[in-house]
């Protein structure tokens, strides 16, 4: 069959990653476990040069040395629960505390990678068999106390998650029929009907409810101390400052020496303004950075080869989006696309490519991101009307809707990192006297409310979406993430993400989404997609095996080191 998963496993192979897989249906397929985990007896990924259009794998290839401690960026995390915190399970503990059956990928390398899980089986198109690997051990921290993790931990996560209502639990409660452990080191997941993008980022790689999680912690997730089974523990942490993680030397079973992860500890600090973050990067207490937007080359310069530049077409969109709450605004009705197309119109993607992003970054062609699958991407030629800039034109819709410009749009960014974006956007809808009030907010306040279409616009950068479904979703009434509100909320469309998601032939798959992202433009889409930004990052030239990914949500970094 050609499912979704097989295609982009097709494409993404990479000559020294081989895969015991031929189909999502019929003779079960045992998957051999592949990098991610591995000792010297995994394969791995090729390394990839520095040059511009990186497709994923590792920068540096290098023997894995032990000692050091590395330093990641990320923004503020208002608490440790990697259930309900979208911030945790993205750039904290999803990444390094907690392991998960498999990890994700968007890049060169195959679409996902085994992790806890030593196999999997799919005998058919609704059940996924995991065999754990042998020997695995939680963080020796009470309540767990380092004991063994067991299957039934697993069954009790994917179980509690769907009584979390604050939780991105739309697989466990839309797409899983249940969860079973027939034995202790064997998880058996059985879907309610077939699932497109089921190895994603946003499904069964998904970091948060995904997480293997000891159930004696479900009671104090926000605030208890950490306990899981990954590469690393939780030793310190100072919310919106620093969290330090120390080497968990049993990870995966292993307990020898020589094995991941091989580096002592990680931290992670929270630092929102490029000065800062720049500086920790000189001084060597980060080592992955990506500078200000539109000065990568210029620091690029001035680190000189104290670092290694990368950068290649991502997968986040960077939009405007109107919250839907009814009657907010005449955006909001949408049978009236009058208001929603002047913002179009007023929008000069051009310039704010020019302007935030220095030249480094493409235009969209529809809703999705450039850095898709080409398959899912639309014709420029065919949506260019959509995406003209006309001011006048803007003006007169304006009027007709009978706008009262004395009435200021709220613009709510999250972080000051989208300021310089805001205040663009600001000035090219202020040509017609539309005037914009810019408001920087926190995402613990802001998300919840932007799921009820609970504010007049936002602007600004999502995570990297390593397949059509969140984009899409997002424009669906219910969008189940951790973002929404921005929708049409038309039956029709809502018809059309959701035959999408059970759509797992490729082409057919493709197709749909070609046509919805159409049909969205048609109707000018509150969920305008503007651009879509280079990655770009430096990384300390002494890093060795450090994958390069686009997906933020993937990964525990756990085989970098040093040489």
């Amino acid at each position: 069959m050609d499912s979704y998963w097989n295609r982009v496993l097709n494409q993404r192979l990479t000559r020294r990653r081989a895969l015991a897989a031929s189909g999502m249906a019929g003779a079960a397929a045992f998957l051999a476990a592949c990098g991610g985990g591995g000792d010297s007896s995994g394969t791995e990924p090729e390394p990839q040069s520095s040059s511009s259009g990186i497709s994923g794998g590792y920068l540096k290839k290098g023997d894995g040395k032990r000692g050091g401690t590395m330093g990641f960026i990320y923004t503020n995390s208002p608490n440790l629960d990697i259930l309900t915190n979208a911030l945790e399970y993205a750039g904290y503990g999803g990444l390094y505390v907690y392991d998960h059956l498999i990890s994700s990928r968007s890049n060169a390398n195959a679409p996902f990678v085994l992790e806890a899980a030593q196999a999997l089986e799919q005998p058919d198109e609704t059940t996924i068999r995991f065999k754990l690997r042998p020997g695995m051990t939680y963080h020796d921290i009470p309540p767990v106390n380092g004991r063994a993790v067991r299957a039934s931990d697993i069954v009790a996560v994917q179980n509690h998650v769907k009584t979390l209502p604050r939780a991105e639990n739309s697989f466990q409660n839309e797409i899983l029929d249940k969860a079973e452990a027939p034995d202790e080191t064997t998880v058996v997941y059985k879907l309610k009907a077939p699932t497109a993008y089921l190895f994603t980022s946003r499904l069964l790689g998904h970091p948060g409810p995904q997480a293997i999680i000891p159930p004696e912690t479900f009671d104090n997730l926000a605030n208890g101390r950490q306990v899981g089974s990954g590469p690393f523990m939780l030793d310190q942490w100072v919310i919106g400052s620093r969290h330090h993680y120390t080497r968990f030397d049993k990870y995966h079973g292993r307990g020898k020496p020589g094995t991941l992860p091989y580096r002592d500890a990680t931290d992670v600090f929270n630092l929102t303004d490029d000065a800062p973050r720049q500086a920790a990067f000189r001084s060597e207490q980060v080592h992955y950075y990506e500078p200000a937007a539109g000065a990568f080359k210029e620091t690029a310069a001035s680190i000189g080869s104290f670092a290694t530049p990368v950068e290649w077409v991502g997968l986040r969109p960077y939009t405007w989006n109107f919250g839907m709450q009814r009657g907010r605004g005449p955006w909001s009705n949408p049978a009236d696309i009058r208001m929603r197309q002047a913002a179009y119109r007023l929008t000069d993607r051009k310039q704010m490519i020019d302007l935030r992003y220095n030249g480094a970054a493409v235009l969209t062609t529809g809703v999705l991101a450039m850095g898709q699958l080409k398959e899912y991407l639309l014709d420029a030629k065919d949506t260019e009307q959509y995406f003209k800039y006309d001011p006048a034109e803007a003006k007169k819709l304006l009027d007709a809707v009978g706008w009262d410009y004395n009435r200021e749009l709220v613009c709510e960014i999250l972080g000051t990192q989208n300021q310089s974006g805001a205040e663009i956007l600001k000035q090219q809808w202020g040509k017609v006297g539309l005037k914009i009030r810019i408001e920087v907010k926190n995402a613990g306040e802001f998300l919840p409310r932007s799921n009820r279409g609970e504010y007049d616009l936002f602007h600004g950068s999502h995570p990297q979406y390593d397949s059509p479904q969140a984009p899409m979703r997002q424009n669906h009434s219910d969008s189940r993430l951790a973002y929404g509100g921005t929708a049409l909320g038309l039956p029709e469309i809502d018809a059309m993400v959701e035959k999408a998601e059970r759509t797992v032939k490729f082409e057919d798959n493709a197709k749909l989404i070609r046509d919805l992202q159409m049909e969205l433009l048609k109707r000018y889409t509150p969920y305008y997609n503007i651009l879509t930004p280079f990655n770009q990052w430096l990384v300390n030239s002494k890093v060795r095996n450090f994958e390069i990914e686009s997906s933020n949500t993937a990964m525990h970094y756990a085989d970098a080191t040093f040489a």
